[in-house]
């Protein structure tokens, strides 16, 4: 019996590089996949290797002219948001390593936003309010964070998380599952079970849902 390739999109967008957390714990699930008795091919898109290019005047106007009347210029400046997209589509699933800076997503997972919803080509708006194209994905957040924005009191500060899960929403994607990684500057205790916690919580998904 052949078993399916399960693709597996890998984004991280943590400025911190080898002491970032939340890729740690991704590499920590791919860890986990690579160990099934399945077939995974994972893409690892990490954002501070390649930096997506920041929204500008010349990208709008290059996403939002028809591709037959785009010059040379523009054809090079939506070439990012078009194999970000592509990746994207490839995709099964689909892992977003998060570190919360000043209360949302860092400056580099902004920018990767921004480069792939694209009218068009992963949504569209239409009688009843807009449409996602990316269907039939699952997608896993790995939401890190140096305060703990799981606590009931804190969950309103948290604009890393529930924008996350909007935007993959929005593209389509509605199997999301946040696992949280809080509290890592709240002590070594604190942030040791942290991690711990959301490994336990990568391994179940590994073994039974992905």
């Amino acid at each position: 019996m052949t078993t399916q390739t399960k693709n597996v999109l890998i984004i991280k967008s943590s400025p911190a590089a080898d002491d970032s957390v939340s890729n740690a714990i991704a590499d920590f699930l791919e860890e986990q996949l690579t160990a099934k008795d399945e077939q995974y091919k994972f893409t690892v898109r990490d954002l501070t290797k390649t930096p997506p290019p920041l929204y500008d005047t010349e990208i709008l106007r290059a996403f939002y002219t028809p591709d037959e009347e785009l010059d040379e210029k523009q054809r090079q400046i939506v070439v990012p948001s078009l194999v970000y997209i592509n990746e994207l589509k490839a995709a099964d699933i689909v892992v977003v390593a998060s570190p919360m800076h000043n209360f949302s997503t860092t400056t580099l997972l902004k920018a990767y936003i921004d480069q792939i919803c694209r009218w068009g080509l992963t949504f569209q708006y239409g009688p009843n309010g807009y449409e996602g194209f990316l269907k039939n994905k699952k997608a896993i957040i790995i939401s890190c964070a140096g305060g703990d924005f799981t606590l009931e009191a804190e969950k309103h500060k948290d604009f890393q998380s529930p924008y996350l899960e909007h935007i993959f929403n929005f593209i389509g994607i509605e199997d999301v599952t946040v696992v949280p990684a809080h509290g890592l500057n709240m002590g070594d205790e604190i942030a040791a079970h942290s991690k711990q916690a959301a490994k336990e919580k990568l391994e179940e998904l590994a073994m039974s849902a992905l």
